[in-house]
């Protein structure tokens, strides 16, 4: 045993005095190759100024500092002017600083690093070599504000150098594609945080992690195999309930019928097309600018109707995986062979739901993840939660646990289970700084208000007995409450009572820890939103059916501004209908709930309103549905537009075919068959 020990202490001391093969390759490859795109856009010409003299590969001082000089591009190639004198021309042109602290700017950007000059495409090019921790102080302020909690920048900061160190060995670009650059415009307070975690990267298995990330997940994890129908599930990202994202909502509300067309003279556009404008301001303008992209370019586009638009086919995680949409449209100068506008139709079903989120628009639906959807013959109503994909690290998930008091390695251990810390860049590459927090070390909790006596109730499990702490701390991290200190539990489900009537509204965290006998700390985390406020008022319910349109008004009148839900339920206490959650103001308000297609009975309309605090309510109201139904008795039976024999057919029924009598006019029923509305002779109907 002790030949071992010297042994290994040799070894050791070997290996201090000769750096790895592994962590000097660590430090010579730390530059990353980012072809500008997003900032410069494609340009012919270029102004280029530098704080330090820049050299070409030959060692030509090419540049000096304070000078101007401009890159335009002439017959494929780089030409280089300085004031109106052209000082040569290259194919390509690579220009490294004399010393590293030097910036050139494009067109008034600065840039750290060497840059390769190239023509593609007709436009200049520049393709920057830049040193990977400057590179991510370009990425860091363009992807996350720089007023956030330093610990959010810091988590921002390991994932965005971790992203980059995964993709180093290939050439990526400036632009949400990959991160978003910004150069040399950096921000102190992001500058900060990137020099704190300087080096640091994720790592699971010791393979740098990809680290993916988002804006806001809508309040749960994604798988990548779930997003992305390519590769197989990682083993560093989950699904989990993340209480910490603020859910960040987002809806889509479309009429159907974008156009009404019964007064257009369809073999006379022009007298109304430039006129006549679609409903919708912010889905329409996006599905043009896909059919122009899709067979239609320079045409002009007209959208009378978007009869569907849906998504199916939601995976464990809740988002969607399917979309399906129907639009109706008119090409201007497209007609038929008697000379009028030719109606044209595309039908997608069941398509990947990126297809569809691609034609809506991305900053329309911002997610994948779909709350709530409901469609009647009139409208469509889509409404979803987060931004973005939802894929490893919440951007607002991680502000908000930064203001709980949570570290960044908590927050990064959350959004990026199983990995540990790395600093694979700098003097000590190659040393595991932290561990993070796995899922066999977390503890899972949950937590429930009551609001009537003010109190929350706290449930966690533990996996093994422990020394167990529980506090409640507030948003800026002081603790206000110890609902449990240094308790010894045994293993198994606990809860515990926090009394919150001595606290204001906000969000605070329930912070749970438990040692075990070696020592070992576990560690779990809550976010609770307290709303002391009382719940909205729901009163003056009215229910009123017009059997002519089969639709039932629910009126009623909320106290203060709400999201209102309407859910109707069958005597068996069955959900016929659903009414999607939406914003209503104070005051008097209406919904319609469509009864076409349901059978005679009793019913019951719920109507449950949710104020901006999270208090909700919740009341009833009764509603009877009697359709009279009759059978036609004459072999054939024609529907008339009015309670008279010279009036114009619209439809015909045949003997023993059922139908809806909505009502009597003399000797003639006001009946309705599918979408049908008009009138028969009493005579010819058998109730």
């Amino acid at each position: 045993m002790g030949n071992l020990k010297g042994l290994f202490l040799a070894f050791f001391i070997i290996f201090a005095i000769f750096p790895s093969l592994e962590a000097n390759a660590a430090k010579e490859n730390a530059t990353m190759e980012v072809k500008l795109k997003n900032y410069l856009g494609n340009r012919t010409s270029v102004k280029i100024t530098a704080t330090g003299d820049y050299q070409t590969s030959g060692g030509e001082i090419f540049i000096k500092a304070g000078e101007e000089m401009k890159l335009n591009v002439e017959s494929g190639k780089l030409a280089v002017y300085k004031d109106s004198d052209k000082v040569g021309t290259w194919a390509s042109l690579t220009i490294t600083p004399v010393k590293g602290d030097a910036l050139l700017s494009l067109n008034g950007r600065p840039y750290h690093g060497s840059f390769l000059f190239t023509v593609a495409g007709g436009y200049i090019r520049p393709i920057n070599h830049v040193h990977i921790d400057d590179y991510v102080k370009g990425v860091v302020p363009k992807e996350m504000p720089a007023l956030w909690h330093p610990e959010a920048l810091k988590a921002q900061a390991v994932a965005a150098r971790t992203y980059a160190a995964h993709h180093q060995s290939k050439l990526i670009d400036d632009t949400i594609s990959y991160q978003v650059y910004g150069g040399a415009e950096g921000d102190s307070r992001t500058d900060s945080a990137i020099e704190q975690t300087a080096g640091l990267v994720l790592k699971h298995d010791g393979e740098i992690i990809e680290a993916f990330f988002s804006s806001s997940n809508g309040g749960v994890t994604e798988l990548n195999s779930n997003v992305w129908s390519v590769g197989n599930p990682l083993g560093y990202l989950s699904i989990q309930q993340d209480s910490y994202d603020p859910k960040t909502k987002w809806a889509i509300k479309l009429d159907k019928q974008q156009i009404d067309l019964s007064n257009k003279d369809l073999s006379k556009p022009d007298e109304w097309w430039t006129s006549v404008q679609e409903k919708d301001k912010t889905v329409v303008p996006h599905l043009k600018a896909w059919l122009k992209r899709n067979g239609y370019a320079n045409r002009d586009i007209k959208i009378t109707k978007v009869p569907v638009l849906s998504f199916a086919g939601k995976k464990t995680g809740g988002r969607a995986t399917k979309g399906s949409i129907k639009l109706n449209f008119f090409v201007r100068g497209l007609v038929d062979k008697s000379g009028k506008l030719s109606e044209q139709q595309i039908e997608l079903t069941d398509v990947p739901a990126s297809k569809i989120r691609g034609m809506v628009g991305s900053d329309v639906m911002k997610s994948y993840l779909v709350d709530d959807s409901a469609s009647d013959s009139s409208r469509i109503d889509v409404e979803g939660s987060g931004y973005g994909h939802g894929v490893g690290l919440s951007q607002f998930g991680a502000k908000t646990r930064a203001e709980a008091g949570q570290t960044y390695q908590e927050i990064l251990a959350f959004y990026y289970p199983n990995t540990t810390i790395a600093r694979e860049y700098g003097e000590a590459s190659g040393i595991i700084e932290e561990v993070h927090i796995n899922n066999a070390a977390s503890i899972d909790m949950k937590a429930d208000l009551d609001y009537v006596n003010d109190k929350v109730t706290i449930t966690y499990s533990l996996k093994e007995d422990a020394a167990v702490s529980l506090l409640i701390k507030d948003g800026e991290g002081k603790t206000v409450a110890t609902p449990i200190s240094d308790q010894s539990l045994k293993k198994g489900s606990h809860t515990a009572v926090w009394k919150a009537n001595d606290v204001r509204t906000g969000t605070y965290a329930a912070v749970v820890s438990a040692r075990d006998r070696s020592g070992n700390e576990a560690r779990g985390t809550l976010g609770i939103n307290i709303s002391k406020g009382s719940a909205p008022m729901i009163t003056d319910i009215e229910t009123m059916g017009d059997y002519s349109t089969e639709k039932v008004n629910i009126a009623f009148t909320i106290n203060e501004d709400s999201k209102v839900a309407v859910e109707i339920k069958n005597s068996q206490g069955k959900m016929v209908g659903v009414l999607a959650e939406r914003q209503f103001t104070q005051g008097s308000q209406s919904v319609n709930w469509d009864f076409g297609n349901i059978s005679n009975g009793l019913f019951t309309v719920s109507i449950s309103a949710k104020d901006g605090g999270g208090n909700r309510k919740t009341v009833s109201a009764q509603v009877q549905i009697r359709k009279t139904t009759g059978i036609v008795t004459a072999r054939e039976l024609r529907i008339k537009e009015k309670a008279n024999s010279a009036a114009n057919t619209i439809g015909t029924l045949y003997e023993d075919q059922a139908l809806t009598i909505l009502a009597q006019q003399g000797k003639w029923y006001k009946v309705k068959k599918g979408s049908q509305v008009g009138f028969v002779p009493k005579k010819h109907v058998k109730k």
